[in-house]
């Protein structure tokens, strides 16, 4: 079922332009997640993540302000990683605090907190 509704769902966004570009930046994104979380320290990974690129910034969200400090402490590795991947030029990093709930898993389930 799910991969019905899958299916449905890129037909819709293949008709809907704004809707692509978002879904596109999106899986974008999650990708970029994927090549920095392993750069990340093991108790920072999942506590930080890509936001978004922002002008040239890389932007990270932590989970609250301790694991912003941590995350600006592990920023020069996770920035070298981005570079690596993404197309356009990364200048710097920014981390930025977000809740946990903001974020979502692939599923669409909103993340517990433990």
């Amino acid at each position: 079922m799910e991969k019905a509704a899958e299916k449905a769902l890129n037909e819709v966004v293949a008709t809907t332009t704004p809707l692509a570009r978002t879904l596109r930046l999106q899986r974008l994104f999650e990708a970029l997640d994927r090549e920095v979380q392993p750069v990340l320290s093991r108790a920072c990974r999942g506590r930080v993540r890509v936001a978004c690129i922002n002008s040239g910034t890389l932007v990270l969200a932590a989970d609250s302000p301790a694991w912003a400090s941590r995350g600006r402490l592990e920023a020069p590795a996770a920035l070298e990683a981005a570079r690596a991947v993404w197309p356009e030029t990364l200048q710097r990093v920014q981390v930025i605090v977000a809740p946990p709930s903001a974020w979502a898993t692939p599923t669409g389930q909103s993340r517990k907190i433990t």
